[in-house]
């Protein structure tokens, strides 16, 4: 099977968006809620990144950013794993926080902006949170509406230039908009195409020629083991494990059925928990089995449930592993 698409230039604009496992919270208190927006501030400094718009809700979040450096998957890994690690410690808990791989639409250009950010931005309202936008405390809104911005590091300034050149006009007009577009958020989703872009017709067929037919071409011509990766997580987790279990990489990845081996087991957890990989492609490296993928991290799980040691380490590994 062909890995998803990952999209990536320089310049790129994205809608992200991800949710908790099961559509569990992620959010629990107000801490929470401000922890993970220190964490994209952070990121929008490490990464080079203009976020302009957001929204967390109690079991999900919704970004619209520009990667100026082709590095979305090394951002978002970032924001979501030094969250779930934050989240995990300080809820007592272990294992998965988001449902997978976070979800991106690749968006053409600017244009686009100021539709997104109002879909984006009427979310408390679908949920039936509030009856009022303005009331939601934790999206851009009040970034875009207000002389004072909440979060400096928000580029609001970018979308609402496009809707007027003069920025108090343009606050006023948003605050309509807002209100225009209540009630009818998704009709601004119908011109995505294949699940995942949004644009022009040319924009489509320039994405689907420099990208998507290349990346198909060439899963098809590499050999399943060397399409397990993702911008080099992989070799990352392995380095890091063997330098704080003193180990060599042929010990690591032997072949031991049904022997366990805490290094290669939170090895597994590891990948499993904070990356897109699959469990057939974390068993392939290991030559484990599906299941056996499964059983690691279970036991990974219940042990960093009853050693406190053992979660500070797993956390300290976790932390290098996915560090800038």
């Amino acid at each position: 099977m062909a890995r998803p698409w990952r999209i990536q230039y320089e310049g790129a604009i994205y809608h992200v968006m991800s949710r908790g496992v099961g559509r569990g919270e992620i959010f629990l208190t107000n801490d929470d809620y401000s922890r993970f927006l220190e964490y994209m501030a952070n990121a929008r400094e490490k990464f080079n990144l203009d976020i302009f718009a957001f929204v967390l809700m109690a079991n999900h979040y919704h970004i619209l950013l520009r990667t100026n450096d082709a590095n979305l998957s090394r951002a978002m890994q970032w924001i979501q794993t030094a969250y779930s690690i934050y989240y995990n410690r300080n809820h007592n808990r272990c294992g998965h926080l988001f449902q997978g791989r976070y979800k991106s639409v690749l968006v053409e250009n600017e244009s686009y902006c100021h539709i997104l950010s109002l879909y984006i931005h009427l979310n408390p309202i679908r949920a039936g949170m509030v009856e009022k936008v303005e009331e939601y405390n934790w999206s851009s809104y009040h970034d875009y509406v207000n002389v004072r911005k909440r979060n400096k590091w928000v580029n609001s300034e970018a979308v609402l230039e496009g809707i007027c050149s003069d920025k108090e006009e343009s606050r006023r007009e948003y605050r309509k908009l807002i209100r225009k577009a209540c009630g009818r958020e998704n009709d601004f989703l119908e011109d995505i195409k294949y699940g995942m872009i949004l644009g022009s017709d040319k924009f489509v067929e320039w994405v689907q020629r420099k990208f998507i037919d290349r990346t198909e071409k060439e899963d098809a011509d590499l050999p399943q083991k060397k399409r397990i990766s993702d911008d080099g997580v992989i070799e990352k987790v392995i380095e890091e494990i063997i330098h704080n279990y003193k180990i060599d990489r042929a010990t690591l990845l032997q072949r031991k059925r049904h022997i366990p081996f805490e290094a290669r087991d939170v090895s597994m957890y590891i990948l499993k928990t904070y990356t897109g990989l699959s469990n057939k492609a974390i068993g392939e490296m290991f030559g484990v089995s599906i299941s056996a993928v499964n059983k690691a991290a279970i036991r990974i799980n219940k042990q960093s449930k009853t050693s406190k040691s053992f979660r500070r380490k797993l956390e300290e590994i976790t932390h290098s592993t996915f560090k800038v």
